[in-house]
């Protein structure tokens, strides 16, 4: 696939391009900035297309622009935000500039890096340390949890046509128990969002985590991005097309961006679910992705979504190129056992303070069966309902979402590799709790200070969990892990399915972040955890309490938050 896909971008990379630049690592400030500017004025300004993640710095800049020179009024929140988006963002603005009082030497000479430079529009270089230190403790867990980040990002482009990103950290980290039984227990053991790592320290974990692409623009609206990293589709804290759970992973991916449209292909190729052990080659599967959003008008926009995943042996399937053509039309006229989705998403802008979102997934449907009401195994669908409120109070921000998925949603059946569930590295590509629950999400962030944060979640959920059958001694499966293999024989049952059947888990998760931002992406953070998980099985109850203090530098701020 590698060497088909670099002879296609080559081929392409002689073309007259126009590169919109780079984009703003997932978790950045920036999102919720913009999400708020969307909301607020997202009637008069530059069409941003916000479930298509992660956002172009050029996109970012283009606000800040239209609305430091539109005479509205604004507070000090509005200019600080525009400011940081400004500062962050400077290699695409001609008329506002971003400089430091106060250099330190030669360095930072501009807040938002620690060297740069820049020669007109032909070529302009960014570079800066990503630091991240944190030590805590979890009630009951004698050992000290911390978190120990270093690395760097470096990202340039050339006569604004041609933009490179490149980012690597080396890690170790010791977490919360409930986080440690992803990799110390079962057979499919990870880390959530990262992908190959070792043990430090019994309970630790060390791992690299690389990041990097390069962006060009065949023509003056259709650009691609290559490289190795994660994306997230959708205008909801979750997402059921593809979110920032998972490790980052390689891809191709085209964007078209005309009129009111952005249309978005995504090819990518992914690590199929593996037992670890050894040194070994890692099996591979491959997913590709289409999503047309449309700004029907300045408060409205819908999108459509459809993904596959498959497997050809090491190789990947050329008719899925096709850009334009539905992937379920494909997958039938192939004859092959691939596991397509689709879906549709809307959101809605309105009275200068509120947003309504939805997002709804489709795997398998039988319209007859659900007449019925019986429960059928493959009716599976996930459905998203939200609304974010700014400035419930002045600098108080509140969402609120709610997520349910059918038992057995992304799983599917290619025999007993199990190659075509939707995951990568053992890990979800869309939900971190898979399938089979309900989850209710709340929300509150509120600048005390320009510089000073409270991020309060609370996130409720239940779910069902897979068991050993008192009577077979065998391992049952109520659908919400997505990675066990999934037909009419392997199910518990054809029908009577709902969500949280098995064993039953009612969590509760609260979370409280403090973040005082000193300097430009520098942050101290205070943080509180309490989770509590109470299972139908006595033993898989868990109650943590954990309590941390650290400090980081352009990095986001790393949570477990299932």
């Amino acid at each position: 696939m590698i060497k088909h896909i670099v002879a296609a971008f080559l081929l392409l990379f002689t073309a007259q391009i126009f590169a919109q630049g780079t984009y703003i690592p997932l978790g950045n400030e920036a999102y919720h900035i913009i999400d708020r500017l969307d909301i607020r004025y997202g009637r008069i300004l530059p069409i941003q297309h916000t479930s298509v993640k992660p956002y172009s710095r050029k996109s970012a800049a283009e606000i800040a622009e239209a609305l430091w020179f539109s005479n509205l009024p604004l507070n000090s929140r509005q200019k600080f935000e525009l400011q940081y988006l400004i500062d962050d963002n400077s290699e695409w603005l001609d008329s506002l500039k971003s400089k430091t009082d106060k250099p330190l030497w030669k360095f930072y000479r501009e807040p938002a890096s620690l060297g740069h430079v820049d020669v007109k529009k032909n070529f302009s270089l960014k570079i800066n340390p990503i630091l991240a230190f944190r030590v805590g403790g979890e009630l009951g867990n004698k050992d000290i949890l911390f978190v120990n980040t270093r690395g760097a990002e470096v990202r340039f482009t050339i006569k604004q046509r041609v933009s490179f990103y490149f980012s690597i950290t080396e890690n170790q980290t010791r977490t919360p128990k409930y986080v440690q039984d992803k990799f110390l227990t079962g057979s499919n053991r990870y880390i959530p969002g990262n992908g190959y790592w070792k043990e430090y320290k019994t309970t630790g974990i060390d791992y690299f985590e690389p990041r990097g692409y390069v962006d060009v623009n065949v023509l003056k609206h259709i650009s691609l991005q290559f490289g190795y990293d994660r994306n997230f589709i959708g205008n909801g804290y979750r997402s059921f097309y593809l979110s920032d759970y998972s490790s980052p992973y390689f891809f191709l991916k085209m964007n078209v961006n005309v009129w009111r449209i952005n249309y978005q292909t995504i090819w990518a190729e992914l690590i199929n679910q593996y037992t670890r052990g050894g040194d070994q080659q890692l099996p591979k599967k491959y997913g590709a992705f289409h999503h047309l959003n449309f700004n029907v008008a300045h408060f409205l926009d819908i999108g459509f979504f459809e993904g596959v995943i498959f497997n050809r042996k090491n190789q990947f399937e050329f008719h899925y190129l096709n850009p334009i053509i539905f992937y379920r039309a494909i997958e039938q006229s192939l004859g092959s056992p691939d596991n397509s989705l689709i879906g549709f998403d809307a959101k809605a802008n309105m009275f200068n303070h509120l947003q309504l979102y939805t997002q709804f997934i489709l795997d398998e449907f039988n319209f007859g069966e659900l007449i019925k009401n019986k429960g059928w195994w493959a009716n599976k669908f996930g459905w998203q309902i939200g609304a974010k409120y700014i400035d419930v109070v002045p600098n108080l921000d509140l969402q609120a979402e709610f997520n349910m998925a059918r038992p057995y949603l992304y799983t599917h059946n290619t025999g007993s590799n199990v190659t075509a569930n939707y995951t990568t590295y053992n890990q979800p590509l869309a939900h971190p709790l898979g399938a089979n629950f309900y989850e209710f999400i709340f929300i509150s962030n509120y600048r005390i200070l320009k510089n000073l944060n409270v991020t309060f979640k609370y996130f409720n959920s239940i779910y069902g969990e897979d068991s050993t059958d008192a009577k077979t001694k065998t391992l049952t499966h109520f659908g919400g892990n997505i990675l066990r293999s999934t037909t009419a024989e392997t199910v518990q049952g054809v029908y009577g399915n709902k969500i949280g059947q098995g064993a039953r888990v009612m969590q509760n998760y609260v979370n409280l972040l403090i973040s005082y931002q000193p300097w430009h992406n520098v942050y101290v953070d205070a943080e509180f955890l309490y989770r509590n998980k109470n299972s139908k099985i006595n033993s898989r109850d868990q109650e943590t309490f954990y309590f941390g203090i650290g400090a980081r530098m352009n990095i986001a701020y790393k949570q477990y938050e299932f």
